[in-house]
């Protein structure tokens, strides 16, 4: 920040997203994290920023009415490669023409970080993490993707025996879930947890955490195979709403970059859940 002056410039705040908040050494091969759009110089004032999961047009329409000066999203603006320009993309296009906006993306990374999701899933339960959950992703890097915890009891809790439901009770809580899937025994002791923020499609993800000794494995949008795996191998198995977890980590991330720029406006769009329940 500008000595004698309350004015962030950009290159203050890219600092803090290629160390602490989306380091691209962590990134998965051909995946995109940076600037997507808009052309920003290191000396371009900041005092508007919005953080957001992903990129609709609701959210773009939200950061024109505020007048923000950089958008910080954890998915990327185009999800798929671009065959041709459809009407939702022009739409997209035309909106951001109107203010000079620009936009930043987060992208996995943000899984892995001090201030990212999996850290954020462990310290929201109250679980004190012993080690990092490393793992070689396909760009051929050491990422430390997930977390290793141990149970600490509430003062009402047994401490000599903190099991599965007791866990599926804090998540229920604390992640505003009415309901949790999960598989494995509900009156199991576990004492040490493996935690990963982002999508578990790896079945070496789960062998692994199982070679460490782990009891539970925690994730997000884990498929029909991979709960017959962990059932097999008896490893106890919870899977967490994706949208609930990653609004959470944004709020964190909010709290995190206003103490950081406190002369700063930092905005949090909280999308609604694309799936519904029909009860």
């Amino acid at each position: 920040m500008i000595k004698g002056e309350n004015r962030l410039l950009y290159s203050e705040i890219q600092m803090i997203l290629k160390n602490r908040i989306s380091p691209k050494i962590y990134k998965k091969k051909n995946e995109f994290c940076g600037i997507q759009y808009g052309e920003i110089k290191n000396d371009k004032i900041i005092k508007k920023v919005l953080l957001t999961l992903d990129l609709n047009l609701a959210v773009i329409h939200y950061a024109i009415k505020h007048k923000i000066d950089l958008i910080l999203s954890h998915h990327g603006f185009i999800i798929r490669s671009i065959d041709k320009f459809n009407k939702i993309l022009i739409n997209k296009l035309n909106l951001l023409s109107k203010y000079p906006v620009s936009i930043y993306i987060m992208g996995s990374p943000f899984i892995s970080v001090e201030e990212g999701i999996s850290e954020t899933i462990s310290k929201m339960l109250y679980l004190r993490i012993e080690n990092l959950f490393k793992v070689r992703n396909n760009n051929n890097k050491i990422v430390p993707i997930g977390r290793i915890s141990s149970p600490i009891c509430y003062p009402n809790e047994r401490k000599d025996n903190f099991t599965l439901e007791h866990l599926l009770k804090r998540i229920k809580t604390n992640f505003s879930m009415d309901q949790v899937s999960y598989v494995g025994n509900l009156n199991k002791e576990l004492k040490k947890i493996c935690i990963v923020g982002g999508n578990t499609d790896n079945f070496h993800y789960l062998e692994k955490a199982k070679k460490k000794d782990c009891d539970c494995y925690i994730s997000c949008n884990i498929n029909h195979n991979n709960a017959i795996y962990c059932r097999e191998i008896g490893l106890d198995l919870i899977n967490l709403s994706h949208h609930n977890v990653e609004l959470l980590t944004l709020v964190r991330l909010q709290n995190y970059l206003s103490l950081e720029f406190p002369y700063d406006e930092i905005f949090l769009y909280e999308s609604d859940d694309p799936f519904k329940m029909y009860t």
